[in-house]
Order: C-alpha cells, then structure tokens, then sequence
C-alpha cells in the first residue's frame, strides 16, 4: 500500500509545472558551478605548485645548518581542495600560506645577534564575521542551503491542507490505510521528487568537472562526495518534514503556504547571519591589534634588558675593575685619555666572547623566537575562540548547520583552516627537531641553537630536510562534520515526528 502512495505521488508531482522548473534551474546552477570551478581551480593548483616547488628549492640551497635555523622552511603554503567547487567556505577571508616574521639584528659594544625564524601566522577574521554563513557564490552550498530547503516547502504545502480542502484527505482514508503510512508515503514520494532533479543535476556537475585534467578525484574524494549527498538528502528531508507539518495543521493551501514562507525566509534567511552578528555583540571585545603590539613589545624589551644585565654581570664577573657606560661618560668630561684607555679595555672585554657569552645570545635568540609564537598564538587561539562561539549561536539555523557540514566534507572554510595550522605547528616542531638533531651529531659544535659561532659547520644533505605536506585527510574532515551530522538527523526527526504528531490529532 504504501508504494502505491509514493508512486501516486511521484506521478502527480513529476507531472507539475514546479517539478519542470526544478529540473532547469537546478541543472543550470549546478552546469554554472561547474564552468567556475575549472576556471579558478587550475590557477589555484598551477599556483600552489609552483610556490611550493619554489619554496622548497630556497631550502635546499641553504648549506650551513645555521641558515636553516635563521631562515627557517620559508613560506608554508595550504594546499586547494579538490572539492573546493562544492563549498568556497569564505577562503578569501583566510590566510593561504604561513610566512616567516619579520627578522631583526641587534648590537651593543662589541656584541651583534640575529632573530631566528619564527611563525607569522597572518589573521582570522577579528569580527568573525566572514565565517559565518553567506551565500556569495554559486557553489553547492549556496545551491542546497537555498534551493533544497525551498522547492520541499513548494511540493509540500498543499500535499494534506490541498488534499482536505478538496475533500480527497476523507475519500483517501476512508479505505484501509492508516494516517501513519499515508504520511510517510507521502514523505517519501516528495523527498524522491526533489531529489531526482537534484541527483539529475549533481551528475551533470560532476561529469563536466570530472572533463577536466586539473581534477582528479580519488578514493576519499569521492567517498566524501557520498557523505555531502547525504548531508543534502538529511538537508531536504527536514523541510519536507517541516512543510507537511504545516501542511497538516491547516485547511487552506495558501494558509500553509505563508507560514512556510515566513519560516523559510527566518531561518535560512535571517538567522545565520543576524544571530552571527548579534553573537559579536554580546561577546567580550577582543585585543585590538596595538594593545596587542604593546604586550608582546613589553615582554620582548623585558628579555633584552634581562640580557643586557645578564652580560654586563659576566663581563664585570670578568674583568672586576671594568667601568660601565656610565662612568665612562662621566671620565670622558673630566680625563678624556684615561677615559679613551677605559673604553679600550671596555670594549676588549665585551669583544672578547666565552661559553658564557655564546650561550647568552643563543638563549636571548630562542626566548625571542618563543615569545612571538606564544603571543601570535594567543592571540590566534583569542580569534578563532570568538569565531567558534559565533558559530555555536547560528546553529540554531539548519542552513548554518548544513553550510559548516559542507564545508568540512569539501575541506574548505574555517574548520579546514584549523586542520592546517596543525599540520604547520607539527611541521614546525618536526623541522627544528631536525636542525637539533643534525647539531648534535657533531661532536666539534658548541650545540648552541640559533648563534653561528655555536652551531655545526659540517654539510649535511638537503634531502634529509623535512618536507611540509599538508593533506586533506578523509578522518580529519568526517570528525569535524560529526556534530553538525548529528544535528541534522536529529532535526529530521524532530520535524518529521512534529508532522506524524499534527496529522494524527488534525481533522479530515
């Protein structure tokens, strides 16, 4: 029995004029998508291959260790997604690449040091604002956040309010089928309607992205691909749920018909956007960019004067009848020759470097270098904490649920952004493990990381050099998705019960 609803209403829908429609539209969006795709996709590939290529030529031409540890791997840059075309996941809001800092060089009498290399890590997004839901291309998400949330509600909204009005609800159950199985056949029946132009089209998608020598999906791409099909079924299934709730629960389509309207336009329309604004309101005000600036500058003018009364301790230690800067100053106004053999002395002293010395600008260099990681990183950890929590608040929205959904399957957007910054923080950490373990090979070096005089002056093969992958892993993408996943089913079967609920109890 219930096959013969779903058929009755796959015939009566395929045979509508909105089912038609649904078939072009649908199809041009997605043939569109498509043409962009296999324009801006082989820029990104050609130019992210080029970089990389060149970035790690530069490595291998340093040959002393040393330069490594000064220059570092260069420019670390994330690699495009083969699925980009499905969700753009606001990338041009997000750094592509993780440069070096900006290097430095500090002297004082008889004494010269250089900055080791250390992370820039580049800026999300303050206001987080550009990671909330938008719809500012023609990508997948855009197609089923919109589209597939909308046609359910137009093949809905007369399905039991059309039927009751016309008097063929009463006729129809007064055979023997029960309001439980005419329902979910009706369920059925238009949740296959919808998918069919949109399964229809997503073939067309793909078959002209698949054309295209510059994409190549594997295995994982296509398994994910499976994974954004169903986020999309979970997706249309809810509002075909929610328009048969509606549908239920009144007598005239064009009643029903309003109120799905209204519910449509707030939550896929207003909500993501308005709550994501109304969340940067109500939360706490970041840093600003110079208070940050004064308290990382702060604590790195701690270290120079901790290393400059650290040095002028071991050289007084040294040399116990050496004048300071001071009295120099003060010598010079009242014996200008005795004070200038002072200053030979003093500058002798201070030209002079031991262990000691050597050591204290290695640990000046490296306190230096860790100091600016930790503030980026707080600071990093500050915005991207302000950007999760704005996030969380537009949940609220299926079509927020299903664009973050999208964009972890896709490996775009602010989840796949946090995935690459762990794969640079792992690099890192393998990288200068490298340089410590070349160091120590040498017996002859003073294994004084970051200083020339205290580091291996042996050659050392540019092979061996640690190689930055950063990959797209099928885990890494699932796991951020689970939640949202989740949701989804459960908001399907909240609205699918809520019109199981409103049938039963509703007059015919």
């Amino acid at each position: 029995m219930i096959w013969h609803i779903i058929k009755r209403e796959l015939f009566d829908h395929i045979n509508s004029l909105r089912f038609i429609l649904t078939v072009v539209i649908l199809s041009a969006l997605m043939v569109t998508n498509a043409a962009v795709h296999l324009r801006t996709h082989t820029e990104s590939v050609r130019n992210y291959s080029e970089n990389v290529t060149k970035s790690f030529n530069k490595i291998k031409s340093r040959t002393q260790l040393y330069s490594l540890a000064e220059k570092g791997p260069g420019n670390l840059y994330k690699s495009p997604s083969s699925l980009a075309f499905i969700a753009d996941g606001g990338n041009a809001y997000l750094p592509g690449r993780i440069s070096n800092g900006e290097s430095w060089s500090k002297s004082g009498p008889g004494w010269k040091v250089k900055s080791n290399w250390w992370l820039n890590y580049g800026t999300v997004n303050p206001d987080a604002k550009d990671f909330l839901p938008q719809a500012t291309k023609i990508d997948w998400v855009f197609i089923i956040t919109y589209l597939l949330s909308f046609i359910p509600l137009l093949f809905t909204f007369d399905a039991l309010s059309g039927e009751r009005e016309q008097g063929t609800l009463r006729l129809c159950l007064a055979n023997p089928i029960s309001r439980h199985l005419l329902l979910i056949g009706k369920f059925l029946g238009t949740l296959i309607t919808v998918l069919i132009p949109f399964v229809f089209a997503v073939l067309l998608n793909l078959a002209v992205i698949s054309a295209d020598s510059w994409t190549q999906l594997n295995a994982a791409d296509w398994g994910r691909l499976g994974l954004v099909l169903l986020i999309a079924f979970s997706y249309a299934g809810i509002f075909v749920g929610l328009g048969l709730m509606i549908s239920a629960g009144t007598r005239e389509p064009r009643v029903s018909l309003v109120i799905l309207l209204l519910i449509w336009v707030a939550t896929v329309v207003f909500m993501p956007s308005t709550l994501g604004t109304l969340s940067t309101k109500w939360m706490p005000p970041l840093q600003t960019i110079d208070q940050f600036h004064a308290a990382r500058d702060a604590a790195l003018k701690q270290i120079d004067t901790d290393y400059n009364d650290r040095l002028n301790a071991i050289k007084e230690k040294k040399n116990p009848n050496l004048l300071s800067l001071s009295d120099l100053q003060k010598l010079f106004e009242t014996s200008p020759e005795t004070a200038r053999a002072a200053a030979e002395k003093f500058m002798a002293a201070y030209e002079t470097e031991g262990d000691e010395e050597l050591a204290l600008k290695a640990e000046l260099v490296n306190r230096d270098v860790e100091t600016r990681e930790r503030f980026n990183r707080q600071y990093l950890e500050a915005q991207i904490a302000q950007v999760q929590r704005a996030r969380g608040v537009t949940r609220f929205s299926p079509a927020a649920i299903v664009q973050y959904a999208l964009e972890s399957m896709a490996g775009t957007g602010f989840n796949r952004h946090l995935q690459y910054l762990e794969h640079v923080h792992d690099y890192t950490k393998q990288f200068r493990q490298f340089i410590v373990d070349t160091d120590r090979a040498d017996t002859e070096s003073r294994h004084l990381i970051g200083i020339p005089e205290g580091m291996s002056e042996k050659p050392f093969s540019s092979e061996a050099i640690p190689k930055f992958e950063d990959k797209i892993a099928f885990s890494d993408t699932f796991n951020t998705a689970t939640l949202d996943l989740l949701l989804l089913v459960l908001l399907l079967g909240v609205f699918f019960s809520g019109a199981f609920l409103i049938f039963l109890r509703s007059e015919v």
